[in-house]
């Protein structure tokens, strides 16, 4: 029996995914590292910044101080955001009708705290979720299960009676590693490790997710 679902948020919940790719553009570039945002979010999306920038500068031979432009991109990010965050179609929805069912609620994303925090609070659904877990608070990021897993714990759910909802293959990898049931919130034809793929929320419905095997 499903009892709880665990949000992604970046692009599931909120469209900020937009505002991470076009963030991080304008920081590789002074770097002369040059990639468009539809191809950061097609190959690294849902993963923890850390992992993103090392393999990035790796892939371009670049020596950078990560830390560094870690610290600056969600300086960017706490600055840009505020009014320019608007929920995935369908999101709300869900997330309230979930809620009325009497299921746990959780977010488990590769965000910071702080922005996640922000986020939820905008669009005005913070309180509706049981539980927030930040990437900073697991040893391993996406993909691998850490995040997952530990939001379970926070809701006192066993991992198999858990529902992920992502959009990332990253995080789709990470649920099923975690031996959580998964749907891929899915843009493309690739073949995405989830149990359920929907290309809107809009199509998604309690009855779906619950009945998940």
């Amino acid at each position: 029996m499903i009892k709880a679902v665990i949000f992604d948020m970046d692009g599931v919940i909120s469209d900020t995914q937009k505002l991470h790719a076009s963030i991080e553009v304008d920081l590789l570039k002074k770097y002369g590292v040059f990639v468009t945002a539809e191809e950061i979010t097609k190959n690294y999306n849902g993963l923890p910044d850390k992992v993103f920038f090392e393999k990035i500068f790796k892939a371009y031979n670049v020596l950078a101080d990560i830390d560094s432009i870690r610290k600056e991109k969600w300086e960017k990010m706490m600055v840009s955001a505020p009014g320019n965050i608007f929920a995935i179609p369908g999101a709300v929805k869900i997330i309230n009708d979930l809620r009325l069912m009497g299921l746990k609620l959780g977010v488990a994303s590769s965000s910071s705290a702080e922005f996640v925090e922000l986020v939820l609070s905008e669009l005005e659904i913070k309180n509706n979720f049981d539980a927030i877990t930040s990437t900073a608070e697991v040893k391993f990021g996406k993909p691998n299960p850490d995040i997952f897993l530990l939001a379970a714990k926070k809701l006192g759910a066993d991992p198999k009676e858990c529902v992920v909802i992502e959009d990332a293959i990253s995080g789709m990898t990470a649920a099923k590693s975690a031996g959580m049931m998964c749907v891929g919130l899915i843009h493309d034809d690739r073949n995405y490790p989830a149990d359920l793929t929907v290309t809107t929320l809009e199509d998604l419905t309690v009855e779906k997710i619950i009945n998940l095997k």
